[in-house]
């Protein structure tokens, strides 16, 4: 236990080093994070009363680690908090990771044993961590993925340990030890099945450990009657909520509003997702990644042949991690997170065959693995350079807070998501520092997006009167409009309009109300 115990540690380690980069950021992120901040408190009340407070899908999980992370430990006022929810989010991910496959494996009968058993137990978590695209997503607070196999592969796997010594009528029960790991195990199960509809996918994964587990269930008319009602209850703790889950999904897909404006088509919507997301594999995985993949399938289909035996585990986490790409691709939009617990649990499978192989061939397919993905201080460039970006953007939402609030300041041409972002992080920074520039009269800053579409924003401003004050990368800039023009402008949705009454339709507004 302790080299597994080492291991993740190291891999844990490795993970927060790589997303250090955000560390250095000191404002909410305009994509999620703001969500977090102003639409959770009221879905958090939802979800306490069991309702779901989304008609496109179903995440409490994810709601309720939303308002720890941006309502608990000085946050949203500071980044200390959400940093730290953060790295826990890290562990989860690695330790269940670890502790998941260190389970499926057999036991060691030595020490040396132990360690190669531990750096097997550990791969699935190190190919996740040092993929260059996961690490962003891990680095990012929104994405459901990490937690999502995370959660479930940690609570499975402490709910696997209280069911096991319940399962041997000869072996005493250590009742408070059980009752942790129970209480544990079912928060962090509950927790990951609920972070999104894509947990269904372990359905696979339960029929295999079931079928593995079948001589010890082949014991259970010799159990007394207080350890099966015991293992019931367990079991049935396990299978609530992915029911609770799957009557959810149904209803969504019955009311056909699906995320996305995804439709609802005899089924083509899923074969075109998930064709799209087999397509894109080559964007979201790097060319080491996606050998992996295919090692994975290689190395289970050779271990078959060599042992003349199903491995059903193995299988089982193959099976899941096809079907996890498939549910995700009922969105009809392609996400490198999406790949992410198809990728954990293909590499679940390469360390179970692994593991089936002489031990000289288990010691060079982990150097191998190892090899594949070092150096990996380039991977943190991936880190750096979205990090650079949120700080441009940032640096944006601070210019825009330390305005007076008697400033005229009009928006237009943003996407969706900064359209609703700006608002709530601008009086965000606000409500931390007093504003403390001050405007002209007849000025106004106009905060633009796309240039096409702010072009009847941008063009109420008199010739020669608009100046550059910021721009943050492709998506947004700040103008300083020292004089409105005196004729009518042309806006597209509403014909020639007086450019003082166009700004007044435009007019930025910061609220923490999304």
């Amino acid at each position: 236990m302790l080299a597994i115990v080492l291991a993740v540690a190291l891999v844990s380690g490795l993970a927060t080093w790589l997303i250090s980069p955000r560390f250095e950021l000191d404002t909410p992120s305009l994509v999620d994070d703001w969500y977090g901040i102003a639409v959770i408190p009221d879905q958090l009340r939802d979800v306490v009363v069991l309702e779901n407070p989304e008609t496109q899908r179903y995440r409490p999980g994810w709601i309720a680690w939303q308002a720890l992370q941006w309502h608990t430990l000085g946050a949203p006022d500071g980044m200390v908090g959400p940093n730290l929810w953060g790295v826990w989010r890290i562990l989860i991910l690695v330790a269940g990771l670890t502790l998941m496959t260190s389970l499926m494996l057999p036991r060691p009968r030595s020490r040396s044993g132990a360690v190669l058993h531990a750096g097997v137990a550990a791969i699935p978590a190190f190919v996740v961590v040092v993929a260059p695209k996961f690490v962003v997503d891990l680095a990012r607070f929104g994405p459901q993925e990490p937690l999502l196999v995370g959660g479930m592969a940690l609570g499975g796997s402490l709910l696997f340990l209280a069911a096991r010594p319940l399962l041997d009528p000869a072996r005493p029960v250590p009742r408070l030890r059980t009752a942790l790991l129970v209480v544990a195990g079912l928060a962090f199960w509950a927790l990951g099945v609920y972070h999104k509809e894509t947990a269904l996918a372990v359905l696979p994964m339960l029929a295999a450990v079931l079928l593995a587990g079948r001589d010890r269930l082949a014991g259970w008319p010799e159990l007394s009657l207080r350890r099966r009602s015991a293992l019931t209850v367990l079991g049935a703790l396990v299978v609530l909520p992915l029911a609770h889950v799957a009557v959810e999904s149904l209803r969504i897909l019955v009311r056909g509003n699906l995320l996305y404006d995804a439709e609802v088509d005899g089924g083509r919507g899923f074969v075109r997702g998930t064709e799209a997301l087999v397509d894109w594999i080559d964007e979201a995985l790097p060319l080491a990644g996606r050998w992996f993949v295919l090692a994975a399938l290689a190395l289970t289909l050779l271990a078959i042949v060599l042992r003349r035996k199903v491995d059903v585990l193995a299988l089982g986490a193959l099976a899941s991690g096809a079907l996890a790409l498939v549910l995700a691709g009922q969105s009809g939009v392609v996400a490198t997170r999406y790949y992410i617990p198809t990728y954990a649990l293909f590499a679940v499978a390469l360390a179970l065959s692994l593991v089936r192989l002489p031990a000289p061939f288990r010691v060079a397919g982990l150097a191998a693995v190892f090899l594949a993905f070092v150096p990996v201080a380039p991977i943190q460039e991936e880190v750096r350079a979205w990090t650079d970006e949120e700080a441009r953007e940032g640096a944006l939402v601070r210019v825009v807070s330390e305005l007076d609030g008697g400033c005229t300041v009009a928006a237009d041409g943003l996407d969706l998501e900064r359209t609703f972002a700006l608002p709530v992080l601008v009086a965000l920074e606000r409500r931390q520092a007093d504003a403390s520039g001050s405007c002209e009269s007849g000025t106004t800053y106009m905060l633009v997006g796309n240039v096409d579409g702010a072009l009847p924003l941008l063009r109420a401003c008199e010739r020669g009167a608009l100046e550059l004050v910021r721009r943050s990368g492709a998506f947004m800039s700040l103008y300083r409009c020292a004089q409105l023009r005196e004729e009518p402008v042309r806006e597209p949705l509403i014909g020639r309009v007086e450019p003082e009454v166009l700004v007044a339709l435009r007019r930025f507004r910061p609220s923490l109300d999304a």
